[in-house]
């Protein structure tokens, strides 16, 4: 074979590595900007100090949502030591939340007075951000969250996303009208 045969080849191949790695990088870039993606709504959003803390049966999730939703990192997982509650601290800053997992736990739905009446207590919770409220909202309803309407209160100058989690809390993620 002669030495112009084997530059070609040689050529050929380089050509073919070449595309491999171009594609290779380019599958790794849209890899990477899909994870971008699927990151918390809240990753770059800043929360003001609050804490909040939920009961829920032990087959829940809750803890997986916040975490997950809100972009927290887990403080603690704990268990008392008759193993009838066990739970998880987490936190973004200072904003914290806390769920405890309960053997005895009752979900409201499964009250049957409760079922055609309100329960008393806790309605909602706010929680204070600098977000982009409409941008947040489309956000989070990408992602199949119910975030459902954004409230522009005129009195106390807030706007207020309004957002239910799986067990049904209702949140309001709330911004300064400026």
């Amino acid at each position: 074979m002669s030495a112009f045969l084997k530059i070609k080849q040689q050529v050929k191949l380089a050509k073919v590595t070449f595309v491999k790695v171009a594609l290779t990088l380019s599958v790794s870039l849209i890899s990477n900007s899909t994870f971008a993606h699927t990151q918390s709504c809240f990753e770059s959003i800043n929360i003001e100090p609050s804490f909040i803390g939920f009961t829920e049966t032990k087959d829940n999730k809750l803890g997986d949502w916040y975490k997950d939703t809100f972009a927290l990192t887990t403080v603690k997982e704990f268990s008392f030591p008759d193993g009838s509650v066990t739970g998880v601290l987490m936190n973004k800053g200072e904003f914290i939340v806390e769920v405890f997992y309960r053997n005895d736990a009752v979900k409201a739905t499964d009250i049957d007075a409760l079922k055609k009446h309100h329960m008393t207590g806790v309605m909602k919770f706010g929680i204070f951000t600098d977000a982009n409220l409409d941008k947040l909202k489309q956000c989070l309803v990408e992602k199949g969250i119910k975030a459902t309407r954004i409230w522009k209160d005129k009195n106390l100058h807030l706007d207020m996303l309004q957002v239910t989690d799986p067990s049904n809390n209702v949140i309001e993620v709330i911004t300064r009208q400026k």
